[in-house]
């Protein structure tokens, strides 16, 4: 009798979505999102840490079978969108005290930007607007905490996540504004080899289960 193949998943190299610890270790939301459905499937996953463009490119050959990230005009020509894993709210915010009711307040800030994010076109091309774009989000963070930005745009999962890596909390913020909301699929390579209908469904049905359960509500909740 013939053993299923090893499905090669690739997870994009952004805390706290994916990455590894101080060990070594893959660790983060997608990884443990990864865990269970593993679990629920009975299917092996083999799960590399790798940049965000080496991510599409394996998705685009074929060498990873499945990914969980964002959908894009680009990904929807190398990958198929299978079911919905969560979504992330995208926001502007500022230390308490700086309080954001419209769009117009973000012209009064300096706002710190994780540069080669999008959450609304509006924003992201706003030239009006004092925008600092730095290499990721604990630098972005890291700029409000030293009053070097008065806000910082990014979703509130990874604003969260980096307070409280940087010995803060999100008990420091004030109001903030909406941007948009994005979410993550399961997404499927045109070119795997592996993946067959019926492991396929198997996939759906476990993402599925894991909504209706919460339990990747419950793992969003440990980041936030």
């Amino acid at each position: 009798m013939a053993t299923a193949a090893t499905l090669q998943v690739s997870v994009f190299d952004l805390h706290p979505f994916g990455g590894r610890d101080a060990e070594g270790k893959v660790v983060g939301i997608i990884p443990e999102i990864l865990n269970e459905v593993a679990q629920e499937t009975g299917l092996d996953l083999e799960v590399r840490v790798v940049p965000y463009k080496r991510m599409f490119y394996e998705l685009e050959t074929g060498e990873a079978d499945f990914a969980i990230f964002f959908r894009t005009p680009k990904s929807e020509k190398i990958a198929r969108p299978k079911v919905l894993i969560y979504t992330l709210r995208n926001i502007v915010v500022g230390k308490q005290g700086i309080d954001l009711s419209a769009y117009e307040d973000l012209y009064r800030h300096t706002i710190s930007v994780p540069r080669g994010t999008f959450y609304l076109e509006k924003f992201d091309n706003d030239l009006g607007l004092r925008k600092t774009l730095v290499p990721g989000f604990s630098n972005a963070v890291t700029q409000l905490l030293q009053n070097r930005a008065e806000l910082v745009a990014g979703p509130e999962i990874s604003i969260a996540y980096h307070l409280k890596m940087l010995g803060s909390s999100k008990d420091i913020l004030g109001q903030s504004l909406f941007l948009s909301d994005t979410s993550a699929w399961l997404q499927v390579s045109e070119k795997s080899k592996n993946l067959t209908p019926d492991i396929i469904d198997k996939l759906i049905g476990a993402v599925n289960k894991l909504h209706q359960d919460k339990t990747i509500e419950n793992i969003m909740q440990k980041y936030n």
